[in-house]
């Protein structure tokens, strides 16, 4: 590590060496050469020290490393972060090029986050989840970077020390919460399917000798222990009787400091939570005001309920009966997403013709079902071949009860926002210009959280802004349902965290003021227990995105367009907003 650092010094002191008399484009060229050089020799060496990040993001590099999470491994990475922060220190960001500023930042971030969570947050500590190899074994596999054997050979390396792996991790654990300890036995115990048969058969086909098989088995053996034994231990724990366990709540500080950590944001926790506040009441008094008008449609003679609320839940129960049987859900979602390509191309909205590969429409994979309805699979930021996957989940192996509860949430006008929200010209879209048009690898791997969340749900209002279903009242009805959900997102994760609400009334917000079912509510308060601030991106994200289109549109007077601002805004890759902002505005 200290001869790589050393190698970016002497990169940095180009700079430096220019003649006084240098035109100053001449020093700013030189400038960006350096920061450009720094840049390779920087994301080379946050690879070899963080391998599991260089697996996630598909480098090829340093994946049969696995860093056991010990005291030195921890210190170590602190240690990592603060000397490239120095050696970034010495560049002057005043010298660099637009682009350049905006990478100067990001990395400047990730490495003040990494330390700020490894010796402020000390999540390692307490977080048991955070502890599981599954997901990068599953990559080493899966990942198009190099052939069979060889990755199965990798694989081989990367559990050889398994065990010492998960020992050091229970170790780690001080006053955990109760909530990461289920969550981290759920997840482990589901990770144990990468090691099944699949694998199995992938070393059954492969090319490796008896006994490099033999090796690779007894590798594998150890690894299913290892995890084994780790669910064992943490399960033991919570039977124990005298172990201190450390409230799942952050307080207001860390929210704090979290929050600009992770979303990168000119709000701070409390103007958000007061503006979500504000936003919740205008978009109820909008759905009031449509279920008014179209009350006599679904109850011809009947008077409407006094009750505001009453009135609009009792609308949005006729609306959620307008779905299609569980057989046919795959192939309505896979009809939206051709609906929704057309009318980008009518619209203009995009060059979507130009820019973007096909968007696979699948069967979601049985190791992703049971969190979410669809979502959005992507090429890894390294790995320029590979699909991008709009995942739909198979509704018919529900029970009937439990399809017929998800169809009634995800009726025919849900899942149109659903479409939009996961594929396009949501997650898919954005994702896909992330890898094909960033100018630097540095916005598609240190990704903003409340860009890429903000900008889905951006595009939802946006389509229907466009003439999406022809401006249904029931469609923009069931759009103000999911505001309501973006804003109770805001909401419940800072009356958790930072003002200590209970359940109870986590619940009456959630059911009672967001037209939210109970087992959404459930789902969505324990999504609020083990996890901080990521809540808020979204409503971060779009907010700021509608601001910077509306100051955009200002400073572009008559040569301004839509198409314009969504081609120049997603060229900066998942960079945060406000960085964005700096760069469109100049």
């Amino acid at each position: 590590m200290k001869s790589l650092i050393a190698k970016a010094f002497i990169l940095l002191t180009c700079a430096t060496m220019l003649s006084c008399n240098s035109k100053k484009q001449s020093i700013d060229n030189n400038a960006d050469k350096t920061f450009s050089n720094f840049e390779g020799v920087f994301l080379d060496a946050y690879w070899k020290q963080h391998p599991s990040a260089a697996i996630a993001v598909g480098y090829g590099h340093y994946y049969e490393d696995l860093v056991i999470p010990d005291s030195t491994s921890f210190a170590g990475n602190i240690a990592f972060s603060n000397q490239w922060l120095d050696s970034l220190n010495k560049i002057n960001i005043n010298q660099l090029d637009v682009n350049n500023q905006i990478s100067f930042k990001i990395i400047k971030n990730q490495l003040e986050s990494d330390i700020w969570y490894t010796s402020v947050f000390k999540q390692q500590e307490w977080d048991a989840s955070i502890y599981n190899i599954a997901s990068d074994c599953d990559n080493i596999i899966s990942q198009p970077y190099a052939p069979l054997n060889e990755k199965l050979l990798i694989l081989t390396k990367h559990i050889e020390h398994a065990d010492e792996y998960y020992r050091a991790a229970f170790k780690m654990l001080h006053k955990p919460t109760k909530e990461h300890i289920a969550m981290a036995i759920g997840q482990n115990l589901g990770g144990l399917s990468v090691f099944g048969k699949a694998l199995t058969d992938s070393i059954h086909a492969s090319k490796l000798t008896e006994a490099e098989k033999k090796q690779l088995q007894l590798n594998i053996d150890k690894t299913v222990k290892a995890i084994n034994g780790y669910v064992d231990a943490l399960k033991a724990l919570t039977t124990t009787k005298g172990v201190e366990y450390r409230d799942f709540r952050i307080g207001k500080k860390l929210f704090s400091e979290k929050f600009g950590y992770d979303l990168v944001t000119d709000f701070t926790p409390e103007q958000l939570y007061k503006n979500a506040i504000s936003d919740k009441k205008l978009y109820t008094e909008k759905m009031y005001r449509i279920a008014g008008s179209i009350w006599d449609k679904y109850y011809q003679g009947q008077p409407q309920p006094k009750d505001s609320m009453q009135l609009i839940q009792r609308v949005l129960d006729k609306i959620q009966l307008q779905h299609v049987q569980p057989k046919d859900y795959f192939n309505y979602l896979s009809n939206q997403v051709h609906r929704l390509k057309k009318f980008i191309v009518e619209k203009d909205l995009f060059d979507f013709d130009t820019v973007t590969p096909p968007i696979k429409v699948r069967m979601m994979p049985e190791y992703a079902r049971g969190f979410s309805l669809a979502s959005a699979d992507f090429t890894p930021p390294y790995l320029k071949q590979g699909s991008t996957y709009f995942n739909i989940d198979d509704l018919t192996a529900y029970d009937p009860k439990k399809a017929e509860s998800a169809l009634r949430e995800y009726n025919d006008y849900s899942s149109q926002i659903l479409a939009i929200h996961e594929a396009v010209p949501g997650h898919c879209v954005q994702g896909i210009y992330n890898n094909k048009k960033s100018p630097d690898v540095i916005r598609s791997v240190f990704q903003n959280g409340a860009m890429i969340e903000g900008w889905a749900v951006y595009t939802e209002e946006m389509m229907v802004e466009n003439g999406w279903d022809n401006h249904s009242p029931e469609m923009e009805m069931i759009l103000y349902k999911w505001k309501l959900r973006e804003l109770a997102n805001v909401i419940i994760d800072y009356d958790i965290q930072c003002l200590n609400k209970s359940k109870a009334e986590i619940n009456h917000i959630l059911i009672n003021e967001c037209f939210q079912t109970e087992a959404q509510a459930a789902e969505k308060y324990n999504r609020a227990t083990v996890s901080q601030v990521q809540l808020c991106s979204y409503y971060a994200g779009s907010t700021a995105i509608k601001s910077l289109r509306e100051e955009y549109k200002k400073k572009m007077g008559k040569d301004y367009s839509l198409k314009d601002f969504h081609e120049k805004f997603l060229s900066y890759g998942s960079s945060p907003v406000k960085y964005i902002r700096e760069c469109m505005l100049k």
